[in-house]
């Protein structure tokens, strides 16, 4: 009979085991006593109570009670040959870490449920975390402060702050790698880049000149960025309506398969998108439709044209070097060039440019 009996504990154990691990929520999943019924190993509450109570004894399986109900809950066979092992007291700390879930609880709070000492509650901690039962985590609300959940469970984000935070801080170097790899993403995605090839010009009489090296003596230390002799590459804007800007769920594929997250999993759409508003905010990105782009190409305008386009005088920007009166001038650093034409969107006629550098 007792052979029987331990025989359809078993049973009734591995079923439970087989439903929560197909489930979505896990080892996590809570059972009631009709789902065990509808197990089928017995027919009747009486013989389901004894099962039951041969799990709790082998401290397979634990009583649980949620909203008026009494429920159950597994646990693994590593997990019940050590709590089988503790004392009173260690059970008792035990069952109040087990009870907390995710969220974790304090030894403060453990000792006003459990009434033990200290002392006491201390050491069983110790043996606790030995046995990797249970382990200590830091909280973003109370730093200094451990608290402390079951040795499998990964805490929720009020307790860690979610993918941004380690160790309970706010992991700067992380946001400002993350932020520059999905800066560089979205200016490769968002950027048409194109090779510009340039003519002769031809003089009065119709006949290319080319220029020899002593009559450009006068510009032999502009900045190299100036110099648009022959062809060269850039990047140019997509037309207005396109539709192929990158948007969330690709950037965040781009991050969880680039590498360099410790755990890429962690990082929901929802995270990056908070990201993505802050870089919205600094405008170091703008948002079209559905997607993103980087407000200016991979290559950007040089510092002096910066200090133009913010109302600030040229001779404010500190260049690697100096240039002459045509680097210097609008045209010769600017960050739009290749869209300037007559009748384009931007031209001579309307150059907003021109009196701020003739003012400064």
């Amino acid at each position: 009979m007792a052979a029987k009996l331990e025989e359809s504990s078993s049973e009734l154990y591995e079923r439970c085991t087989n439903a929560a691990l197909s489930s979505p929520e896990g080892r996590a999943k809570i059972f009631g006593q009709d789902e065990l019924l509808k197990m089928g190993v017995v027919d009747s509450a009486q013989a389901l109570l004894e099962l039951v109570q041969g799990l709790m004894d082998a401290q397979l399986i634990r009583l649980m009670q949620m909203e008026g109900k009494i429920c159950y809950a597994l646990r693994t066979k590593d997990d019940a040959a050590k709590i089988v092992t503790l004392n009173d007291d260690e059970r008792m700390v035990y069952n109040q870490i087990e009870n907390s879930g995710t969220n974790g609880t304090w030894t403060k709070t453990i000792k006003q449920r459990t009434n033990i000492h200290q002392t006491t509650v201390t050491k069983a901690m110790k043996t606790l975390e030995s046995k990797k039962l249970v382990k200590p985590v830091k909280s973003i609300k109370n730093p200094a402060q451990k608290i402390y959940m079951l040795y499998h469970l990964s805490p929720n984000e009020d307790v860690t702050g979610g993918p941004w935070f380690s160790d309970g801080e706010l992991d700067v170097e992380l946001i400002a790698i993350t932020a520059d790899a999905v800066i560089h993403f979205i200016a490769q995605n968002s950027w048409k880049t194109v090779y510009i090839k340039r003519e002769a010009t031809p003089d009065a009489d119709g006949v290319s000149k080319k220029r020899k090296r002593n009559d450009t003596a006068d510009i032999e230390g502009s900045h190299p960025k100036s110099r648009r002799a022959g062809g060269y590459e850039t990047q140019i804007s997509y037309p207005a309506g396109w539709r192929g800007y990158p948007t969330v769920s690709a950037i965040h594929h781009f991050i969880t398969e680039a590498g360099f997250l410790k755990d890429s999993s962690a990082l929901a759409e929802s995270d990056l998108q908070n990201l993505l508003d802050v870089l919205v905010f600094d405008e170091r990105i703008e948002k079209i439709g559905n997607g993103y782009r980087t407000c200016k190409g991979v290559f950007g305008a040089t510092e002096a044209m910066k200090n133009i386009m913010q109302g600030r005088q040229v001779a404010d920007a500190v260049e690697e070097v100096e240039g002459n009166g045509l680097s210097q001038a609008p045209c010769g650093r600017c960050p739009v060039f290749n869209l300037c034409e007559d009748g384009g969107p931007v031209n001579a006629k309307n150059c907003e440019y021109f009196q701020t550098w003739l003012r400064a």
